[in-house]
């Protein structure tokens, strides 16, 4: 006979097995804000929330995948290594809201590498980490433009630059997976692979991206 306390334990596995086979497995305890405060942000600023948006927590070290307003998705990224900032030349991250104005990449390999956003016909083999010297921009980019003059487009109240596309910050994919997780790029975000594919495929462009 099965006891109160055992019955209760296979309930919750029971459970999140369910919550997780439907795709709800998302809550909101990974990422460290609501998708309502994030609207209010966005709202505030004169903009209307597209069905998809992309919310990078850099605090976290999290991208959410919004679809109406909810959570559909998260991933494990990587953003700069120096912290956030604006400016260019500084290899921080931007924060602020920002939209997709371009995808590249339909169709190229995994691990395939850009330079200067042209795929350039051939990928990176994986090998092993110590091997491993340099950090290549491969198999999907997703540029960024900056939606806040003065913040994150064209140039701050000094003259400053600090137009997130002119410094060539994207979401793109990364060789060196194994840095996911904590902040370790000159300001872009990384993803792996496998995620920035299925991103990639998710968005259109103008889609709005927040990053916080």
């Amino acid at each position: 006979m099965i006891s109160k306390r055992k019955s209760r334990w296979i309930i919750a596995i029971f459970i999140n097995l369910s919550l997780f086979l439907s795709g709800s497995a998302y809550s909101f305890d990974k990422i460290s804000f609501s998708p309502e405060k994030v609207i209010q942000r966005i709202s505030s600023l004169g903009f209307k929330p597209t069905q998809n948006m992309i919310v990078v927590d850099t605090k976290k070290q999290i991208l959410a995948l919004f679809e109406q307003n909810k959570v559909k998705k998260t991933f494990t990224i990587s953003t700069g290594t120096r912290g956030l900032g604006q400016q260019a030349n500084t290899f921080k991250t931007p924060v602020g809201l920002h939209r997709i104005n371009e995808k590249i990449g339909e169709g190229v390999p995994k691990y395939g590498i850009f330079h200067k956003r042209r795929y350039i016909g051939h990928a990176w083999k994986p090998i092993s980490r110590h091997k491993q010297r340099k950090d290549f921009i491969s198999t999907r980019i997703i540029r960024l433009e900056g939606l806040q003059p003065g913040f994150n487009k064209g140039r701050d109240g000094r003259g400053r630059s600090v137009d997130t596309e002119n410094r060539g910050v994207y979401i793109h994919g990364t060789t060196m997976e194994w840095k996911l997780g904590k902040p370790s790029t000159k300001g872009c975000v990384h993803m792996s692979a496998k995620d920035v594919i299925a991103l990639f495929n998710e968005v259109p462009n103008g889609t709005l991206v927040w990053i916080n």
